[in-house]
Parts: structure tokens; C-alpha cells; sequence
């Protein structure tokens, strides 16, 4: 997916719809059980629209963080690309310094070694952009791929 950092909506077909400006880009997306605000989502093409799950490890897609709160059956924004403040993570798991990359694993994500970079076959969906030390939010710049997330942490 090509991403273009000024303001684009395309309306070409009426289910799908793309929105980008300041570095950020989000997707139309229906939520299977609806999405809370801040907490992280498995994004994934189907059919002719983008649909928000809950992060699983049998699934392959971009992760998101929806722009508001967003009732189950219904299409809310998401963001897949840029700066995110106060994304929800697994505390156990969310230790790192800034650049490290968030990965996806399995049900969450977390800040893990900077080893990894840029390698989608181990769930890397971000990078920290500030220092995270066994916390449960975390600050994120999303990469927009997608990914295949890890089956354990």
C-alpha cells in the first residue's frame, strides 16, 4: 500500500476510503466488536473494505490504533501509519529505548530489541519514539505494513 503524505481521500469505491496529512494515514475500517480508543487492532483487506479485529496470532495484517471509540458493526477511522501517544501494550513486555521496534504478539504489542528492523516475518509494525520502561502505554510511530505477529512474547 502506497502511502502519500498530504491530504488524499479516495472515494473510488464507496466501502473503501483512504485519508492522510502530517505523516499520518488511516483507513475506513468496520469494527467486528467495536474498537476502543488507544488500544491497538489487526487491520486486514476482506472483500471490498478494511475490517478491525482483535490482535490474534492467526492473523495477517497491518496494526492500527482507531482515532475514537467505534461501536461493534459500525466504520470508524484508523490509523496504520505514524505518531501515536499513548497506544495500550503488555507492560511485561514494554521495555525499550527509543527506536526500538513494537511488534505484534499474538493478542498485544510490545517494545522489543532494535535487532529486528524493518523484517515484517517478526511481527514489526513500529518503532518507540520515546523510552518505555515496563509500561502499559506506550508512544509509537506505526509503519503502515503488514505484518505477521510473533506467536509468544
Amino acid at each position: 500500500m502506497l502511502f502519500i503524505d498530504n491530504i488524499l481521500n479516495d472515494t473510488s469505491d464507496a466501502d473503501v476510503a483512504f485519508r492522510s496529512g502530517n505523516g499520518k494515514a488511516f483507513v475506513k475500517a468496520y469494527a467486528d466488536g467495536g474498537m476502543v480508543a488507544n488500544t491497538p487492532y489487526a487491520i486486514q483487506f476482506s472483500a471490498s473494505l478494511y475490517n478491525a479485529t482483535v490482535l490474534a496470532v492467526s492473523i495477517w495484517g497491518m496494526v492500527g490504533v482507531p482515532e475514537r471509540v467505534c461501536a461493534s458493526g459500525c466504520t470508524g477511522w484508523v490509523q496504520v501509519r505514524g505518531n501515536v501517544e499513548g497506544v495500550q501494550a503488555s507492560a511485561a513486555e514494554s521495555t525499550g529505548s527509543v527506536g526500538h521496534i513494537i511488534q505484534w504478539h499474538a493478542g498485544t504489542i510490545c517494545a522489543s530489541s532494535s535487532t529486528h528492523i524493518g523484517s515484517p516475518y517478526t511481527g514489526d509494525v513500529g518503532m518507540l519514539t520515546q523510552e518505555a520502561e515496563a509500561s502499559t502505554t506506550l508512544n509509537i510511530w506505526l509503519n503502515g505494513i503488514y505484518a505477521t505477529p510473533l506467536a509468544a512474547g
